[in-house]
């Protein structure tokens, strides 16, 4: 049994790959014996969906089922790409690649027409006191990094149409007469109401999103207020991206086991529902100290 198999999972998202730069024994514990859903997590949620709506037209869609989830998915991702044109900002947009064979996937919190290009900058909720030190930042500056190289490729062309049908076997799949009924409501071409046409319309639009910027961008927002605490501005490098996908897919590849943090990061345990529970490494030298 592959590690995907024993995580009861069928592709690995960013953020997956992100937490394990925080801790990666917890990222696995979330999907082995499950992570409750958190007060601050519900709020950071909310405040990405309210962003969205300021920016993005809502799609009136209901999916009844898994193809019709990937259609709304690959049209909304379609229509945001239009407001980035239209708008020099989109939000939530969700991309796809691959990663030493693995489906792989995300989703941008927002593109942004920047002097040099179209940058990348994921928001993230934190309260007012909130710290920035380098542990802290770590996994959101690979998770940024990671969305700016899946970009990249996929203007590039280098993830394409016909490689995420044959990933997500769109063939074998089919929209329900209901959600049929609401394409024809909302004015979707019969022509285009298919997940390999919509696919293919999505695809097409990312090779065409224009020149990307190298600068990515960490945008900090007070959970309760939406007020701005702290903007981090990076700088993506190849050579950066390859590190951290070699560390990464160590993991994946069942190379190794999943590593806890270091000794000098172990007050992540005091945040961690895991801790004294399912996970016992640092257990000892907590009580003692």
């Amino acid at each position: 049994m592959n590690v995907l198999e024993r995580l009861h999972k069928t592709s690995i998202r960013a953020t997956d790959i992100s937490s394990q730069y925080w801790c990666e024994l917890k990222m696995e514990l979330g999907y082995t014996v499950g992570e409750k859903v958190t007060a601050e997590m519900r709020k950071g949620r909310s405040m990405h969906e309210q962003l969205e709506n300021e920016v993005n037209a809502p799609v009136p869609l209901e999916p009844k089922s898994y193809a019709d989830y990937l259609y709304k998915m690959l049209y909304t991702n379609s229509m945001a790409l239009d407001a980035l044109h239209k708008n020099k900002r989109t939000r939530e947009v969700q991309v796809y690649g691959s990663a030493n064979g693995y489906k792989l996937v995300g989703k941008i919190d927002e593109l942004v027409v920047h002097d040099d290009g179209i940058m990348v900058s994921e928001d993230k909720t934190k309260s007012e006191n909130g710290q920035f030190s380098e542990p802290q930042i770590r996994p959101h500056r690979v998770q940024v990094m990671l969305y700016r190289k899946m970009l990249q490729d996929l203007r590039d062309g280098l993830y394409t149409s016909a490689n995420f049908c044959r990933s997500y076997t769109v063939d074998r799949l089919s929209l329900t007469p209901e959600f049929a009924r609401q394409l024809d409501a909302v004015g979707v071409a019969r022509d285009m109401r298919s997940i390999r046409s919509v696919s293919d319309m999505f695809f097409e639009k990312c090779t065409k999103i224009g020149k990307l910027s190298n600068t990515v961008q960490l945008h900090y927002i007070n959970q309760f207020t939406g007020k701005t605490l702290k903007t981090i501005r990076l700088e993506y490098t190849d050579d950066e991206f390859n590190s951290i996908i070699t560390f990464a897919m160590k993991y994946w590849n069942g190379e190794r086991e999943a590593m806890p943090v270091p000794y000098e990061e172990k007050w992540k345990c005091d945040y961690c529902i895991f801790f004294g529970k399912q996970c016992k490494v640092w257990w000892p030298q907590k009580k003692l100290a």
